[in-house]
Parts: C-alpha cells; structure tokens; sequence
C-alpha cells in the first residue's frame, strides 16, 4: 500500500474504486474525488497508482489511500476486503475492475474463464458485501458496479463476459430490492463501447466499433452519477446503445446471436483467420 491515508481528513466520506488506474475507474476516481471525497484507489498497477497519488497530492484538498492489488487473487482480495471494512465512513464504492476475452469458447483456457467470471462478478459481489452493513447502519451509501451492455445480449465469442455481466446486473438489481428503505443506493451501469484498454486485452480491435456507438470514459461516468442521484438502477449511459438494445429486443435469443454471430465473424476473417486471441497470442511469444 502506498498513499497518503484516507483518515488524514477524517470527516470527509471515502470513495473505495477499483480498477482505478485507467479508463472509466480512472474517471471514476477524477469525478468523485472532484465532488469533495477522500479516495481509496485500487489496481493492479504500483506505478500507475502512485502516479495517481502524487497528482492529488499536488492538487491537494483531497486525500488518498492507494492499494497495489490483484483481485482476482483471492488472498489479495481477503486483505482488501479487510482494509474496507476498517474504514470509517465508505460512502461509495466503484466496482470496476475486470476483463473480457474475445474467442471462441471452446478455444478459451478454462482457468482464463474462470478468473474472469470471478474478477467480474464473485469481486464485486464481495466487496459490496464487505461496505453494505457499514452503509445500512448509517443508512447512507452508494454502490455502482461496472456492468457492460453485453449483459443483455448473446454475444459469440464473448460468452463468459456475457454470463459475468449478466449476472452482476441481476445481483443489482435484487441488492436494489434487499436495500430499499436502508438509505443505501445501488446502480448497474452497463456501457457500450468505451475507447479504453478494455479492447486490447479482450483482442477486439476498437476500430472496427461503429463510432456513433461510442462513448468517452468521462462522459459514462458522469452519466452515471446524474443517474445515481435520480434513482436509476439499471443505467445504459448512451442513447444510441439504448437505442439498439431496444431494437435488438424485438428479435429471439437465436436471432440476436445470429445478428451479433455474424458481426463477430466479420471481424474474425478481417482480423485474425484463427479466431481466437490466446492463438494470437501464443504466436506472438514464440
């Protein structure tokens, strides 16, 4: 752990975000930093972190606790978990960190899937377990968990993502149910395509991502905080992937998978004839 420590400004509530170092956690941490919290940043990424760190520093005015952590090690998860629940006043937590994988199923590493499913839904699961009861006795709280667009769709090829984020947005909204009347606000923000580093680790290549369905980190984000104020749990930041959802809602789960199939397919034969990234991948180690 490296940082200034959260309680140097003890009366000020504390904003708890993973996945801090880069895009929408980054914005994430920049936003709610800049609305007056104390931040607990969390990533992977010592240098990253610290950069983040010093950059508060020099501003000022706020205080910030960083944590170099793997979380989809699940000791490191423990120890973070524990970190949490000792801090006094966890107002917000962001749950942002994890990753999809774009190949085919039956071409996956299997202890790839399974870290994956884990970082993007077993973490977040924890980690608001870990501030719920806190937020319940003050009966004041918010948590926002990452979700993605790909929770309402059958998407080849990026089958465990789907199931991840599916199922994180399910838990939202029955934690929405379990919450109300406790003061405590829930929100799944599930945004289409963000131009971050999400792509070149999932293998997709952000190019091929029609641009009117894109949309900056910054501007999901503060989407995200408007909606969170008005009581929206389920959250889709930008109008034109509503837009298609609802369109796309019209059609079967067979339908949509052959529509979303075929997209996938393009970019498979224009990109990679192999179609799957751990072959890319492994091609280009050897």
């Amino acid at each position: 752990m490296v940082g200034a420590g959260v309680r140097d400004v003890p009366h000020r509530p504390i904003a708890v975000v993973t996945g801090a170092t880069s895009g929408i956690g980054a914005a994430f941490a920049d936003a709610l930093a800049s609305r007056g919290m104390n931040l607990v940043a969390i990533g992977r990424r010592g240098e990253r972190l610290e950069q983040l760190a010093r950059r508060y520093a020099a501003i000022g005015n706020v205080s910030v606790r960083t944590i170099v952590a793997d979380l989809a090690d699940r000791t490191a998860l423990k120890s973070v978990e524990d970190e949490i629940r000792r801090l006094a006043f966890v107002d917000t937590l962001v749950n942002c960190a994890g990753f999809g994988m774009f190949e085919s199923f039956a071409a996956s590493d299997p202890d790839q899937i399974e870290r994956q499913l884990f970082l993007d839904l077993i973490v977040p699961a924890r980690l608001a377990k870990a501030v719920v009861p806190g937020m319940i006795a003050r009966r004041q709280g918010a948590i926002i968990n990452v979700s993605s667009m790909a929770a309402f769709l059958p998407i080849p090829n990026f089958a465990s993502y789907c199931a991840a984020k599916a199922g994180l947005t399910r838990l939202t909204e029955a934690l929405h149910g379990e919450l109300a009347g406790t003061g405590v606000r829930v929100q799944a923000l599930c945004p289409g395509p963000v131009p971050t580093e999400f792509f070149a680790i999932s293998g997709y290549d952000l190019e091929d991502v029609p641009k009117p369905l894109l949309q900056s980190a910054e501007a999901c984000v503060e989407s995200s905080l408007r909606a969170l104020e008005s009581g929206k749990v389920v959250h889709v930041p930008k109008l034109t992937i509503r837009l298609f959802l609802a369109v796309l809602s019209l059609f079967s789960s067979t339908t949509k998978a052959g529509i979303l199939g075929r997209g996938t397919r393009w970019w498979t034969k224009k990109g990679d004839s192999s179609g799957s990234r751990s072959a890319r991948l492994r091609r280009q180690k050897t």
